[in-house]
């Protein structure tokens, strides 16, 4: 049923506040893990170029696997 222009309009809901300080802890999480993912990739970068360009596939292969290994582990140990 259609409201007429004579019926008056509903009350308000009154919305919930925002939870800025889990907002916040989110945020900085998500900061963090963008970090840590950006430095792996960079590591994992350096491995492919030693392993594919400067034929020295040993080291490459070890920047690899680090780049899978050492973000995660900066990431625990920097916790506060």
């Amino acid at each position: 049923m259609a409201a007429s222009k004579h019926e008056p309009l509903p009350p308000l809901r009154e919305e919930s506040p925002m939870d800025y300080a889990q907002h916040e802890a989110t945020y900085s999480g998500f900061v963090t893990v963008t970090k840590y993912t950006i430095l792996g990739i960079a590591i994992m970068m350096v491995g492919l170029y030693f392993a594919i360009i400067a034929d020295q596939p040993v080291l490459g292969l070890v920047l690899i696997l680090a780049s899978f290994v050492v973000p995660p582990i900066m990431g625990i140990l920097s916790k506060k």
